[in-house]
């Protein structure tokens, strides 16, 4: 039940728009995104993000990306979700008609459970929030600097 680097850079893509509150293209977010995303794997990220509603895409010469609703109404959980399965994060290794033994499967159910609070906690999360604690952690970088 790990987040992957996907929606990590989701994420990231997602705070540098959030940020920037204007229309961004691939390239553009690639060059600021300090953490190197390949431009590759960010097009599929932005593309899954803009597919699920959380961005709108432009295409041609001067097209991008824009957020498709205010950073307060994106939480973690549907970036999350947008990019990876969380359906399939905690899963039974064994097909359902070939369990034998009721033991296979029963700690399932406490991933399950697991599982539940994990996304009850990534859609308490907003982007907005995300961004605000961003910037304080830039604020608090920048006065270390200057001391």
């Amino acid at each position: 039940m790990a987040i992957t680097m996907k929606s990590d850079y989701a994420l990231r893509l997602l705070l540098l728009l959030s940020i920037e509150k204007r229309r961004l293209s691939t390239s553009e977010l690639v060059k600021k995104c300090r953490t190197q995303i390949p431009y590759e794997f960010a097009q599929k990220i932005l593309s899954q993000l803009a597919s699920n509603g959380i961005l709108k895409s432009y295409k041609g010469k001067f097209g991008g990306y824009v957020l498709a609703k205010e950073p307060k109404e994106i939480t973690i959980y549907d970036v999350v979700n947008a990019v990876d399965d969380m359906k399939t994060t905690i899963t039974c290794f064994v097909e359902p008609s070939e369990v034998v033994f009721p033991e296979i499967c029963s700690i399932n159910e406490v991933w399950e459970i697991v599982m539940e609070k994990f996304e009850e906690s990534l859609k308490s999360v907003t982007l907005d929030q995300l961004k605000e604690s961003y910037l304080k952690k830039c604020e608090e970088f920048e006065r270390r600097k200057t001391k």
